[in-house]
């Protein structure tokens, strides 16, 4: 990634136990977690429930790696596709896409399955690196903000 276009701004990662995904059925109605498409894609996959997981890995990837915003973005916002070569990517919709568009920002994500765990990783690029406006404990101020956390009182963050 090279000129101002290629600054990393964020990665996520998630990993998610496939069968977990087997008692969340509320996350497989239209327009909740994942699109319709999305969820025909899963359907029609030679092992559904490995492809749902895997998109549902992804999408928490992203929000992990996304930089905080004032506006909210749903998580259909998201649409995990393919290319014809069957490489994975995001087609964004809604504020999400507003969002990336007005800050310059791409989205890269990349799937792995193994056993009974799929796992995602989505780099974030593009705009102005993100700092701290605060200095570290060594007194050094740092220069980049590879992911934010949200704090969430009495809760340990995932």
């Amino acid at each position: 990634m090279d000129g101002p276009a290629g600054h990393l701004i964020a990665v996520g990662h998630d990993l998610q136990a496939i069968d977990r995904l087997r008692t969340a059925t509320a996350l497989r109605g239209p327009g909740v977690f994942f699109t319709g498409p999305e969820l025909d894609r899963f359907a029609a996959a030679l092992v559904p429930l490995q492809s749902a997981a895997a998109g549902f890995a992804a999408k928490e990837a992203l929000f992990k790696a996304l930089p905080a915003t004032r506006r909210p973005w749903f998580w259909t916002d998201a649409e995990l596709v393919h290319d014809r070569h069957g490489a994975p990517r995001f087609r964004v919709h809604g504020e999400l896409a507003r969002h990336l568009r007005h800050e310059g920002l791409t989205v890269a994500v990349s799937l792995s399955h193994s056993g009974d765990y799929v796992s995602a990783v989505v780099v974030v690029s593009g705009g102005r690196p993100a700092s701290l406006p605060h200095r570290s404990r060594t007194g050094r101020t740092p220069r980049r903000v590879l992911r934010r956390i949200a704090a969430r009182p009495g809760r340990t963050p995932r």
